[in-house]
């Protein structure tokens, strides 16, 4: 069944990113068990060696599938109501630091705004441009998909779109942009 050698145990740990005390978590028995065994003080019993060598392969299944988009996105996200105006969206931006943000009414995500469109209201509206209410000149929404979406599915939404929002059930629980993306391949 398990085709996992004892001594290469704290091995196939290191590479996981597990540390003993996780591992020992994972698989049920205890952090010293682990210690001992990769030292090679001791000889285990057959089924904590089972134990461990499931853990590890679950470990490593996790890590195969990637992260979710829920391991990735920022939490706390930042929005701007429909009748607020573009002076207000463009202090928050520049405040947060961010290049776009979701139009939220009542909750529910509406349109999106990004600073890529700042030119175009300046040219249109002048100087008056901080006074034009934000649903004038939205775009369409961010899409949406749920914490546990792969990120093969983000980042291919992401090739598309400035962000991407990331759902607990029917509530907003995070936003990935471009810029999470960078973060996580750290």
């Amino acid at each position: 069944m398990h085709d996992l050698r004892i001594e290469k145990i704290g091995e196939i740990r290191r590479v996981l990113g597990l540390t003993q005390s996780k591992l020992a978590k994972l698989s049920g028995v205890s952090q010293s068990l682990i210690a001992k065994i990769e030292s090679r003080k001791i000889d285990p019993a057959y089924s904590k060696v089972i134990a461990i060598f499931e853990a590890l392969e679950n470990r490593k299944k996790q890590s195969k599938e990637g992260k979710k988009a829920k391991e990735i996105m920022t939490h706390g996200i930042v929005g701007i109501a429909p009748t607020d105006n573009l002076e207000k969206a463009m202090k928050i931006m520049r405040s947060k630091d961010i290049s776009q943000l979701p139009v939220i009414e009542q909750g529910i995500p509406i349109g999106s705004i990004s600073d890529s469109m700042f030119a175009d209201w300046m040219e249109k509206y002048g100087e008056h441009a901080g006074k034009v209410a934000v649903k004038e000149v939205m775009e369409s929404g961010f899409p949406s998909v749920p914490e546990n979406a792969e990120m093969e599915l983000v980042t291919g939404m992401l090739k598309f779109y400035k962000a991407v929002l990331v759902k607990n059930g029917s509530r907003i629980s995070g936003i990935i942009t471009r810029a999470d993306l960078i973060k996580a391949m750290k």
